[in-house]
């Protein structure tokens, strides 16, 4: 059986088990089944470079009840339905020190965005929903929703779990489970060789860069957290800047309402073909600023940052008298 060939290697910590089993008429189907859940859920694949060389393996990053669900699914097609394997308590015992080891793990080496080479404003995806896209707002910190959190605690509200979870087993970075993308940099002995270092603002290399220190001299410079756009505003007593040269989205997303759209047409004249902004547009509040750069509707006190790494919003906790 091929459960015994997964259990010869003395390398496994705990060995495989049967959760259920579904009937099928050929020996080739699991192929079929694999592919199903690659057309839907590709990223939950394992699979990872080893040696410059992509391996494709045949297991999914997903929990038994999930596999379980899909395997009913596929069963009623075929007015099947598969078989469900009790634990006894052996099996129970060792699920139970699995899931501590992981969740210790990951606490007494904390994972790091920075340690893998990702910055701040990059996409992060939720392995079972890729429609979830959250976005890294620190070193162990993202932003979903407009709201600051972590990888465990989004993990833990998204599949309704009251236990912790290890976050990086359920989100992918440019299509890499984040658990198997430490790993494999740890493997290579680069994690944390990267290790990305939120740099002093620099103001392009272009001649916004006078421009920047002479604004700066009047207010304070706020920079976008999404890497993607590099956009930089004025925040002043009473509005927010958009400066010259700030890079902006090709495109409105559905979340941008009128307004948004709106704005993008007013001022379509001052924008060049390569979405670079060519003269200063103000704001009445940072959320309207965020919005036009993104195409998205955007909370703007968790969307621009100061030079050090400073969230808007932080700064507004302590200084009610701006608007955001």
């Amino acid at each position: 059986m091929r459960i015994a060939q997964l259990n010869r290697s003395e390398c496994t910590p705990f060995a495989f088990r049967k959760f259920a089993t579904l009937h099928v008429a050929s020996r080739l189907a699991d192929k079929q089944i694999h592919k199903l859940i690659d057309t839907f859920k590709p990223e939950l694949h394992a699979i990872e470079k080893v040696n410059g060389k992509l391996r494709v393996r045949e297991f999914f990053a997903m929990s038994a009840t999930e596999a379980v669900a899909i395997l009913k699914m596929i069963g009623s097609i075929y007015d099947e339905e598969p078989e469900i394997y009790a634990r006894n308590k052996d099996e129970q015992k060792e699920n139970k020190i699995a899931s501590d080891t992981a969740i210790a793990t990951e606490r007494r080496s904390p994972f790091s965005f920075y340690k893998c080479g990702i910055k701040d404003g990059e996409e992060i995806v939720f392995v079972c929903d890729p429609s979830i896209i959250c976005y890294v707002a620190g070193e162990r910190e993202i932003i979903y929703q407009d709201e600051k959190t972590s990888l465990s605690a989004l993990a833990q509200k998204l599949l309704n779990k009251k236990k912790s979870l290890q976050g990086t087993l359920y989100f992918t970075y440019d299509g890499e489970i984040l658990s198997a993308l430490r790993k494999r940099l740890e493997d290579e002995g680069v994690y944390g060789q990267n290790n990305y270092v939120e740099a002093s603002a620099d103001v392009t290399q272009t001649n916004n860069t006078t421009q920047a220190n002479d604004a700066s001299a009047k207010g304070e410079i706020l920079y976008f957290t999404m890497k993607k756009y590099d956009a930089k505003c004025l925040r002043t007593d009473d509005k927010y800047i958009l400066l010259q040269g700030s890079n902006i989205a090709p495109t409105l997303h559905n979340s941008c309402k009128d307004d948004g759209k709106r704005l993008r047409e007013k001022y379509a004249s001052i924008i060049s073909a390569d979405n670079i902004l060519l003269e200063d547009i103000p704001f009445k509040s940072s959320s309207t600023a965020a919005k036009f750069v993104s195409g998205s509707s955007l909370n703007g006190k968790l969307y621009w940052k100061t030079e050090n790494g400073t969230l808007l919003k932080d700064i507004l906790d302590n200084n009610t008298k701006y608007k955001h």
